[in-house]
């Protein structure tokens, strides 16, 4: 494809024009999308060179990011993570700084500003026109396939490798020290000269991910330096491995030196990175306790962690890396005040890129713990800004994913999408596993199943992933991330229940034991859900009432007060114990009068109640309730549980004898592929002697999965000379059958 550039001239015709670009070293010819640096071709893909394109047409203006994506990505799933990702591109391309740019300068919250001057000045009131767009869009039409292609290798992979902005580059694993010294304390060492090697070698190498080490270790496309260190007369040998090269280095003592070592260990490996001009770190001291706390962090808890924090800050007060652990611990440990108070404090004018992003992060999960969404979105934002500087694909999709996770509460389905989308064609599915796990709960919290037809998180090709991801994190001791690695793993619904429940109660216990207590809270909560699904109340209850809940912590402290109300509705529809039944109806009444629930949380509570109203009888109270919840649920445009509301009106109808105004719900709806939705139906039509409709709807439920037990209700009904009250309560599922169920769709 030719891209031909149109000028406005001062008579408002429209020329074209051939000339070529230069900007310091480059040139640029627009007719064949052609980069030079000197008299070397620099290879772009078509849709980097259009945002060049694009970039050299507007000099010096501030063009947003929707311009960008209204011009160049006009439709596509992943728009957004597109144009970062070619933004990213395009630097790497002409070697640009994003923290200190010679071309592409970021404009934080509007979007993009080109700042090198153009040689032909010309250039400078080019407009693109709609014909240039849409031969813009319909050329890159193929590379936009292209891009959807690669996230779906992502996906259907069974070990997803890495982005097609990391494949196009030399990457490199820096794999976790082992420590052979036999004082696990040492490994503090191993993390500070990890940190130093990433350092020097950042810029060089497109550095894979620490999260992302249990896939792709035995990837034999990827490099890896792998580093050992053991004990040897009362000193160290450090062992270190790239590729074929190997090399020992003896470590007199382990101190601070970790700098000098990383150096010497790049000049002995011969990596061919100038260390005399690479950024060095400001070493001390007091380095060697924030080291030591980001080991105990990861492998003993936050506890000691902390106070390893507090050493750093003590002899550091400005180092920004410990403060944020700090406040993050905070408030993972339930002191809301203090961590509010350590986060307000935290300068960031001198701040790294990085360091912003991360700070953005913490914070943004901070308020969202607290239910502060908004300012959670806010603090996602600034955090993506600063994660797209800094050219980091981990910290953009973490960005991302905030963003989705805000946007979920908000009801903004539109952009939860576009925000998970953004992330998943970052990293793939594999980040999912823990995060969007945690939206397995139906009721307790809906799937997103209302605005989407799908979840990004891929089950099936999760269970191997998360299954290598624990194996690795037991042989490396990094017990945070073995937690999450097995509480997610018990989350998936596709794992059996003799690994489920074990994996969940292994998790419970590292937690417990280690100090973890924010994810013990979630491992607790989610057990409670777990043990109602399998519907074993009581021990639902007691895991539950485990949980030291912080009322301020306004999600999760809802998510667990809705589940034991659940829990003791389970009680009451397994056995029929009225004082369970009466301490759901309390719970649920308590929910309802307070001020905190979220909108989503108080249309369930509306129809769990009115499920337990029909379970004792009491259908007057339960119709409005009903009728209500359904009315929050078209209002939140969650048309999922929407559905459960409308068949619970239809099974009240039914038991009232009032057929007719049951089918008349059913034939107003136009989504009729519920189980139940469909099985009234068919009742309802065998009530009025409706040959036509019963037979439509006896169709349609015999052509969905799992409906084999549906139909046989429907033979008994059939076979009684008269369909009552009676006959419909004992022969037919009702309603609140499907309370626990789980509505993740598997890709």
């Amino acid at each position: 494809m030719v891209t031909v550039f149109t000028v406005l001239t001062s008579k408002g015709c429209i020329r074209e024009t051939n000339a070529v670009l230069h900007f310091l070293q480059f040139r640029f010819d627009p007719n064949v999308s052609c980069l030079y640096r000197d008299a070397e071709q620099v290879p772009l893909r078509p849709r980097v060179a259009q945002l060049l394109a694009y970039f050299l047409a507007h000099p010096n203006q501030i063009v947003t990011r929707e311009t960008l994506l209204s011009t160049l990505w006009q439709h596509g799933e992943f728009r957004e993570a597109a144009l970062t990702q070619s933004i990213t591109e395009l630097r790497q391309a002409l070697k640009d700084n994003a923290q200190q740019p010679t071309f592409i300068k970021t404009i934080p919250q509007q979007g993009y500003q080109w700042i090198c001057p153009v040689e032909s000045r010309t250039f400078s009131t080019f407009k693109l026109t709609t014909t240039i767009k849409a031969m813009l869009v319909v050329g890159a039409g193929a590379v936009a396939l292209s891009g959807v292609a690669a996230s779906v290798y992502l996906v259907s992979s069974s070990a997803p490798v890495v982005t097609r902005i990391q494949a196009e580059q030399d990457s490199l694993i820096i794999v976790p020290m082992v420590n052979e010294t036999g004082v696990q304390a040492n490994a503090w060492w191993g993390y500070a000269l990890e940190a130093a090697l990433r350092q020097h070698l950042q810029s060089h190498y497109q550095l894979v991910p620490r999260s992302q080490y249990p896939e792709l270790a035995e990837n034999s496309a990827i490099n890896q330096l792998t580093l050992s260190l053991k004990p040897i007369q009362q000193r160290f040998l450090l062992s270190v491995t790239y590729g074929d090269k190997q090399s020992e280095i003896i470590v007199e003592q382990l101190d601070e030196s970790f700098e000098a070592i990383a150096t010497e260990v790049i000049a002995q490996l011969a990596l061919d990175i100038d260390t005399k001009t690479a950024k060095k770190s400001s070493l001390n001291l007091a380095m060697n306790d924030y080291y030591r706390g980001v080991q105990a962090l990861n492998e003993q808890g936050p506890q000691l962690a902390k106070a390893y924090f507090e050493a750093a800050v003590a002899q550091m007060p400005e180092h920004l890396e410990s403060q944020m652990e700090l406040a993050q611990i905070c408030w993972q440990l339930g002191d809301i005040d203090s961590a509010t108070r350590r986060f307000e404090q935290i300068s960031l004018s001198t701040a790294s890129i990085a360091t912003r992003a991360r700070y953005h992060l913490y914070y943004g999960e901070f308020f969202k713990a607290q239910g502060l969404h908004q300012q959670a979105l806010q603090q996602a934002q600034l955090a993506l800004d600063a994660a797209e500087q800094s050219q980091q694909v981990e910290l953009i999709a973490m960005a991302y994913q905030l963003k989705a996770d805000a946007f979920w509460v908000l009801q903004r389905w539109d952009e939860y999408q576009q925000a998970m989308s953004s992330a998943h064609v970052l990293i793939g599915s594999r980040s999912f596993a823990y995060s969007e796990a945690q939206r397995s709960f139906y009721l307790a919290n809906p799937p997103a199943a209302g605005p989407a037809e799908k979840t990004l998180l891929n089950l099936e090709k999760s269970k191997p992933v998360l299954a290598q991801a624990i194996a690795y994190y037991e042989q490396t001791k990094q017990t945070m991330n073995l937690i999450k690695a097995l509480f997610a793993y018990g989350q998936n619904y596709l794992v059996p229940v003799v690994e489920s429940e074990p994996s969940l109660l292994k998790a419970l216990a590292l937690a417990q034991k280690n100090g973890y207590h924010y994810l013990e809270k979630q491992i607790l909560t989610y057990l409670g859900f777990y043990y109602i699904q399998l519907h074993q109340g009581e021990k639902a209850l007691r895991y539950l009432k485990d949980i030291n809940g912080e009322p301020r912590f306004i999600p999760s402290y809802e998510q667990q007060q809705l589940l034991i109300g659940m829990a003791h509705m389970d009680i009451a529809l397994q056995t029929g114990d009225t004082d369970a039944m009466q301490s759901a109806i309390t719970q649920y009444q308590m929910l309802l009068e307070s001020d905190y629930i979220s909108s989503v949380t108080r249309a369930n509570v509306k129809l769990l109640l009115g499920w337990t109203w029909i379970k004792a009888g009491k259908l007057e109270l339960a119709e409005p309730l009903t009728i209500e919840a359904m009315q929050d649920y078209q209002t939140l445009q969650l048309q999922e549980v929407e559905t459960y509301a409308l068949y619970t009106q239809m099974y009240i109808h039914l038991l009232r004898n009032e057929p007719q105004q049951a089918l008349e719900i059913i034939t107003a709806h136009q989504h009729t592929n519920s189980h139940l939705l469909l099985l009234y139906g068919v009742v309802a039509a065998d009530m009025l002697n409706e040959e036509a409709l019963q037979k439509r709807f006896s169709d349609k439920l015999a052509g969905l999965e799992n409906s084999q037990l549906l139909q046989q209700q429907l033979l008994q009904i059939h076979q009684q000379s008269s369909i009552n009250k009676r006959f419909i309560a004992e022969l037919i599922d009702a309603p609140y059958s499907v309370y626990c169920q789980s509505k993740w769709t598997i890709n």
